[in-house]
């Protein structure tokens, strides 16, 4: 027996045994894929029909490192306890919609080790809201762990152990800003301060600033302004980064030393959680904990240092530099982005004051194949009718086939909105409204990015025709074809997720253009048809 299916046996027979202990209705395991990413582990507990639409429905999806309640709880390798799951921000529980619908509220995650590595993340959900306890966490803590230890022994399989406080896992490639020859000459020249630098303290600076994604796209008048002012700033093990309300507005971070993670807590008398970590060369700012917390009146948080002798950059952007500084991150992050796909393309350039060609090149780097402006107007008319025909009375069949409709629809919306590096599949799994009572799902066929995906004539020109071939769609199938990896057809994820689309430089007018590269994806509806 291979030492996944072995790994994915004992996982089932823990889930069950805890969730039953605790009347948890579901329970799911996400195994890591490279060492980017989480995907589905193949072991799950479903106590009812619900919570078994909303672990095939999250069969779309993987999960990046920091950027979910997986890829977090992976990399900081501690538990998070949420009492209602589907309140929480998207950018905190990225399955919060699809929870609100099939019934799922309070989640309780644990990360699983083997020989000091997390093999796995588990995540127990309830039907009810359940405020955090330390006691009620460190009973369920407990018992998994003995009900583990006990499974591993009767299997004769070695010891694993579920953990709650490890040791935060830092990335591989970075860059050691703060021990360059660069950067010990620009450390000199900002000890001292902004009124009494000379020419060469400010040279000193530029220099080492070229080397910071923050200043990629800033002038030159703005980038001599910003290192005559620049701050240094040494921080303390735990100490909070920012100053306080003078720091909420135009005033950035960059972290040239040691690392900063950003904490917050999703209810009164919770506890803080890491939620993104800011290693060297990373920037970060006070928006940022806006922006996760999508002002939400029940998340609160800070920015901390974690390491000591932690070194940052204070930037404050004077009033006549600004025009270069609309967005709230820099360089401009997925999440801010899509703060802006309910409106047109040229809406958001307007409001994050950028041309055209430049949102067009932000939307390329993040695998952005097409403005989702109208599909995701689309998708919320269908679920506000929805909606509605649920308010009124209906059958139980009925209900259950509207529930699954509108579990489709959510699927396609997230396909839109998130990051694609969320995406971990080209099929997309879909529960069977005709077959809803049965919990049948369906995986339809189509590619992500492809025109009846993303499509918003009025906002992006046509993009010119690709050079290759086009293949026919796959056909559709039962959602049990998905792959035992948790992926919708098995295939590789973390080879998939490491890969990235390319994507066409020009369109037929010369500009710059938004299609995929190949295949049917650089053709439009209507080129599609004719071959046809």
């Amino acid at each position: 027996m291979s030492v996944d299916i072995a790994l994915e046996t004992i996982l089932n027979s823990v889930l069950k045994e805890v969730s039953v202990r605790c009347d948890f209705v579901h329970a799911e395991a996400f195994k890591p894929a490279g060492t980017t990413c989480m995907v589905q582990g193949g072991a799950c507990y479903s106590a009812n029909s619900n919570a078994s639409d909303f672990h095939k429905a999250s069969l779309n999806f993987h999960y990046p490192q920091y950027a979910c309640m997986p890829g977090r709880v992976w990399k900081t390798q501690q538990t998070e306890w949420h009492q209602d799951a589907s309140a929480l921000p998207m950018s905190i529980f990225v399955r919060a919609e699809l929870a609100r619908v099939t019934e799922l509220r309070a989640c309780f995650a644990i990360p699983l080790c083997r020989q000091g590595h997390v093999v796995s993340v588990v995540i127990f959900y309830s039907r009810s809201v359940i405020p955090y306890d330390e006691q009620l966490e460190h009973t369920v803590f407990s018992l998994a762990n003995d009900i583990l230890s006990e499974v591993c022994t009767c299997s004769g399989h070695p010891q694993m152990y579920f953990t709650k406080n490890g040791k935060p896992a830092s990335s591989n490639k970075r860059p050691h800003a703060g021990t360059s020859k660069v950067w010990e000459s620009a450390k000199v020249s900002l000890a001292l301060e902004a009124e009494k630098r000379n020419e060469t303290d400010v040279d000193n600076i530029i220099k080492f600033s070229k080397r910071l994604p923050f200043f990629k796209y800033v002038t030159t008048a703005s980038r001599e302004a910003l290192c005559r002012t620049m701050q240094l700033v040494h921080l303390n093990e735990g100490e909070v980064a920012m100053r306080g309300p003078e720091d909420a507005d135009y005033v950035w971070y960059i972290v040239v030393k040691g690392r900063c993670d950003m904490l917050l807590k999703t209810e009164e008398g919770g506890k803080y959680y890491p939620m993104r970590t800011f290693e060297e060369g990373d920037t970060f700012a006070y928006s940022y904990v806006k922006m996760l917390s999508s002002n939400s009146q029940n998340v609160k948080g800070d920015i901390r240092a974690v390491e000591p002798n932690t070194m940052v950059v204070r930037v404050y952007v004077e009033p006549e530099y600004r025009s270069d500084f609309r967005s709230q991150t820099k360089p401009l992050l997925h999440e801010e982005l899509a703060k802006y796909f309910d409106m047109s393309a040229d809406e958001a350039a307007e409001r994050l004051g950028v041309c055209m060609s430049a949102i067009k090149k932000i939307c390329r780097r993040h695998g952005i194949v097409r403005w989702p402006h109208r599909k995701l107007l689309s998708a919320n008319k269908s679920l506000a009718l929805i909606d509605s025909k649920s308010m009124e009375p209906q059958s139980p069949e009925t209900m259950s086939a509207l529930r699954a409709e509108a579990i489709n629809v959510l699927v396609s919306k997230l396909r839109v909105m998130l990051n694609p590096s969320y995406i971990s599949s080209t099929e997309l799994i879909q529960v069977d409204p005709k077959e809803a009572g049965d919990g049948d799902m369906r995986v339809m066929g189509g590619q992500i990015g492809s025109d009846s995906d993303f499509d918003d004539r009025d906002d992006e020109p046509s993009p010119k025709r690709g050079s290759g071939g086009g293949g026919a769609k796959p056909p559709a199938q039962n959602w049990q074809s998905a792959g035992s990896n948790g992926t919708a057809n098995g295939q590789n994820v973390a080879a998939e997720h490491q890969s990235e689309p390319k994507v066409e430089a020009r369109n037929a007018g010369g500009g710059v253009g938004m299609g995929m590269d190949g295949g049917d994806h650089g053709r439009s509806s209507q080129q599609q048809q004719q071959q046809q």
